[in-house]
């Protein structure tokens, strides 16, 4: 992966970010553009002739490994920069971003990623109901967020339109949790019970913001 020189120009940012998240944003809006140009031209993903799509996936995962734990990756930088005192920030956000696309990789190359017909999608639902939020930045773009972000605007808009238990199990789901487990913590008959509840859900919330799955 090609260096960014721009990288290096986001260090300032990380103590602000680490002394309050709302910073954060500001941050993740200066590596984006970057991040995607380094994660696009790394050997691996071309290997597996990613779309852009995949490339934004990726970037996504990379801001919020920074975003995680209370930013625990930005407050490895500074003891790492220590260590390293010929190295840059840039040097340092090339590793961290070649970690979550090597990630990726096995990812992808370890599982069959066609979907059965039917079977829904967390990652299109969230990039689909991402695609109707307002606003956009100075460049007519709009400020790049990540799932978790995108996943608390969808559940703030499911509140106003869905009843309390499709609710619940989309949630459960949007959080990673499987049919078995959305049954179990729900109080729900089986896992076939808890899928319907999330199928029924996003149906409602597609006729209105997308099309049907």
């Amino acid at each position: 992966m090609d260096e960014d020189p721009r990288v290096d120009d986001a260090e300032s940012l990380i103590a602000p970010v680490l002394a309050g998240d709302q910073a954060f944003a500001e941050l993740m809006a200066a590596l984006w553009e970057p991040s995607m140009r380094l994660v696009g031209g790394s050997k691996a993903m071309r290997g597996l002739r990613a779309s852009e799509d995949d490339v934004r996936e990726v970037v996504t995962r990379l801001m919020s490994k920074l975003q995680r734990d209370d930013f625990r990756s930005l407050r490895l930088y500074r003891p790492w920069k220590e260590r390293h005192p010929d190295k840059t920030f840039a040097d340092w956000f090339k590793i961290t971003a070649a970690n979550v696309v090597r990630d990726f990789a096995r990812e992808r190359r370890g599982t069959d990623h066609r979907r059965m017909p039917g079977e829904l999608s967390k990652k299109r639902l969230l990039n689909d109901f991402a695609k109707t939020l307002p606003g956009e930045d100075l460049h007519g773009q709009r400020p790049p967020v990540t799932d978790a972000q995108t996943a608390r605007q969808l559940l703030e808009y499911a509140r106003e339109r869905l009843p309390s238990e499709q609710l619940g199990a989309l949630e459960s789901w949007l959080q990673g949790a499987s049919y078995d487990a959305i049954a179990s913590s729900r109080g729900l008959d089986d896992a076939a019970t808890a899928k319907r509840l999330v199928r029924a859900a996003v149906a409602v919330l597609r006729r209105h913001f997308g099309p049907d799955l």
